[in-house]
């Protein structure tokens, strides 16, 4: 273990005794109260790399089943490669953002066409699809101990309060140069780490709990009594509202007509089809997309073999197809097409 360096010669506690002491501190804690989760037994970068964007913008405790199921059916990048994009979301379903999965998909078909694993430079790492910044940081800081700080949401807040930080700018500034700047680059993989964790479980965005927070001697916030101050609330963009009819169709025989590439907002996802205008009813649910609010109208019915292929050749450029119900269940399923799905049921019985 590394001889700690002495103070400065007048006594006073300088910058790098303060920097010292506060990566003691939060590593210390770390090693004690680290979560025993899924993608923290090894680290493997393909792993790494699939739970760090199951995570953005999902909960862990959703991620949690997703991640192992991933895992169980493609255990390796070479898997992931060769897999269909439809075996993909199938597996995504659950997790929303399907960009995310496609996006994951793509960049491992280029590394497997590279024949090379998840690359150790970071503008190699930032060159793939779907890599961000946060993402290269943390899969190159966790899988391989490169010293990279990684900022998510979580690490942002934990910033915010500690040094009592303006809100981010475009390009993340001054929480990144902080991060940098504050990096224990012997251990960087478990500092992002700890960073994160620290955020979800002690520095949350409501409610902190403070004197268990083995940063509060150093935060800027909690010293001036100003925790709930930061980070700054960041004006919300409204929310738009708009109507979507859908229409289930089946056959005699119970296949479902679906379509995909009809409804921009899930255009890579198996649908009911879009029906045009909105009825009389009231809508049957609403449902989320970002910032839009859908609500939903659904309409059930069973086609003749005739209108069936009249409607697989009036597609308007969408792609159609029927579906049994095991295909359906094997496919990659937005949870709107599991609501109008169910809905569609209600009516039928």
């Amino acid at each position: 273990m590394p001889a700690r360096r002495p103070a400065a010669p007048d006594g006073r506690v300088t910058p790098a005794d303060r920097g010292r002491a506060r990566r003691r501190a939060l590593l210390r804690w770390w090693d004690a109260n680290r979560r025993d989760l899924p993608w923290r037994r090894g680290r493997d970068p393909y792993r790494v790399w699939v739970s760090e964007v199951m995570l953005q913008q999902t909960r862990i405790e959703v991620v949690i089943p997703a991640y192992r199921h991933f895992v169980r059916a493609l255990p390796t990048l070479a898997h992931l490669a060769r897999a269909p994009e439809d075996t993909v979301l199938s597996l995504w379903s659950g997790l929303g953002y399907y960009s995310r999965a496609r996006a994951l998909h793509r960049a491992a078909r280029l590394l497997r066409e590279q024949r090379r694993g998840f690359p150790r430079r970071l503008d190699e790492a930032l060159a793939l699809p779907g890599v961000g910044a946060y993402t290269a940081a943390a899969v190159l800081s966790i899988a391989f101990g490169e010293p990279h700080a990684a900022v998510d949401g979580n690490i942002a807040r934990v910033l915010s309060r500690l040094f009592r930080l303006a809100p981010a700018d475009s390009r993340g500034e001054p929480h990144r140069a902080r991060a940098e700047e504050i990096l224990a680059r012997d251990r960087p993989g478990d500092w992002n780490q700890a960073l994160m964790e620290l955020g979800q479980t002690v520095c949350t965005p409501a409610r902190p709990s403070c004197p268990e927070c083995p940063l509060a001697r150093w935060c800027e916030a909690h010293r001036r009594g100003q925790v709930a101050l930061y980070p700054a609330p960041r004006a919300r963009r409204a929310s738009e509202r708009a109507a979507l009819r859908l229409t289930v169709i089946r056959d005699r025989r119970g296949r479902v007509l679906l379509e995909r590439g009809a409804f921009a907002h899930l255009r890579h996802m198996w649908l009911p089809l879009l029906a045009g205008g909105r009825g009389d009813a009231p809508p049957h649910f609403r449902h989320a997309i970002l910032h839009r609010q859908f609500e939903v109208e659904v309409e059930a019915r069973t086609e003749s073999a005739a209108a069936i292929r009249r409607l697989l050749g009036a597609n308007g450029g969408a792609e159609r197809r029927l579906f049994t119900p095991d295909e359906i269940r094997a496919i990659g399923r937005s949870s709107l097409l599991t609501k109008a799905l169910a809905h569609a049921e209600t009516q039928h019985s």
